[in-house]
């Protein structure tokens, strides 16, 4: 498979018609994306989140157009091997069929009656009248044996160009879909570019992505008070500078006040961006209750996990998540994989801690790591 997304992309790259092609393709998504940036209504996040969602949305109607796919493609093997089967029974009938058929027509319609006149007896005429009842009897199972047969291959081959048909459907639907994917990733990357290359729709972002923050402050302000009496969910202030990670990786954004080194422009950081690899699991660092698990506007999917004690843990900017509301998790359960929904740096995880609603440094509590960027 790597192969020959290898040899894909070698003889793309030798093609120039499909260089000009993705070049046209990138040149119209950045057109669109700076039209719909330029109107001063539309929200930098929900820009963003809006062609992660659709890019999803259309990810996950390929995925299934290629499981149905894959049980067409199964369907269509049975339909063949039951076509073949009848085939087969249809031959050996007309084998079997045909030289008695040539026997018969050689003996004339007046055959059975010279047989039956040659008789020396009545007993014989008995006899010989018997056997010919019996050979017509078989002769006429083997009509029936290859008519049914002859029905069945019909029936398997008009299931075959059936299922053939739906196939060749769903395969064009999974390309379709897969093109739809494309174009808006490829829609949400020229957004960032702009984003990027603006420094207006640069500070317009961090000014949403603020705004954004104290919405998330004012959630989790509203959740229900820490549970006391839970003797599974204590103990986590001891875990301070030995907490384990939630996804394997270093600390490449620090908590704290961060400087854009292009615009100079500064944020605050109420948690780290962990540096992962794509669909990287995430973990829950300590045994919790899923507070929140669903979409976070500049965050992308997020999830929430009270520890007791008024400590909790947010991971946003999954790609899937693999949990839900209310549900108890231990430490080390799923809770999703590493994406980019919500980000605006690419592929990472962005780990947050609250004590009793107010931020803290997980830099102070993850167990320190060689790599990681450390607040300033």
């Amino acid at each position: 498979m790597i192969a020959g997304a290898l040899a894909a992309q070698l003889l793309a790259a030798a093609n120039p018609q499909a260089q000009l092609d993705a070049l046209r393709t990138r040149r119209a998504a950045e057109e669109a994306a700076a039209r719909e940036l330029s109107r001063r209504e539309v929200s930098v996040l929900d820009a963003l989140g809006d062609a992660q969602r659709t890019a999803a949305e259309a990810e996950g109607k390929a995925r299934r157009a290629e499981a149905d796919l894959a049980l067409a493609e199964e369907r269509l093997r049975g339909a063949r091997a039951d076509e073949a089967v009848a085939d087969r029974r249809l031959r050996q009938a007309q084998g079997e069929l045909r030289p008695r058929l040539a026997a018969r027509a050689r003996m004339g319609r007046a055959g059975e009656l010279r047989i039956l006149a040659a008789s020396p007896s009545f007993a014989e005429l008995v006899r010989r009248r018997y056997l010919l009842d019996r050979i017509l009897e078989h002769d006429a199972g083997i009509i029936r044996v290859a008519r049914d047969a002859l029905e069945a291959r019909a029936r398997a081959r008009e299931a075959r160009q059936e299922e053939a048909r739906r196939r060749e459907g769903l395969v064009r639907e999974a390309a379709e879909r897969r093109g739809e994917a494309r174009m808006q990733l490829e829609r949400r990357r020229a957004i960032l570019s702009l984003l990027r290359g603006q420094r207006a729709l640069h500070e317009k972002a961090a000014q949403e992505a603020s705004a954004q923050e104290q919405k998330l402050a004012e959630f989790l302000a509203a959740l229900p008070p820490p549970r006391t009496g839970d003797a599974g969910y204590r103990g986590f202030g001891q875990l301070r500078g030995r907490l384990p990670r939630p996804v394997d990786g270093t600390v490449e954004v620090p908590f704290g006040k961060v400087v854009n080194p292009r615009f100079k422009t500064v944020t605050v950081q109420n948690g780290v961006e962990l540096h992962a690899a794509a669909g990287a699991p995430v973990r829950a660092v300590a045994p919790g209750r899923v507070v929140y698990a669903g979409w976070f506007r500049g965050y992308g999917n997020l999830v929430i996990v009270d520890h007791g004690e008024g400590y909790y843990t947010l991971a946003a900017h999954l790609a899937s998540m693999s949990t839900a509301m209310g549900e108890d998790v231990g430490a080390g359960a799923l809770l999703g994989t590493v994406g980019d929904t919500g980000s605006m740096r690419g592929p990472s995880l962005y780990f947050e801690l609250r004590e009793r609603g107010r931020p803290v440094d997980p830099g102070a509590w993850l167990a320190p790591r060689s790599g990681d960027i450390l607040t300033r």
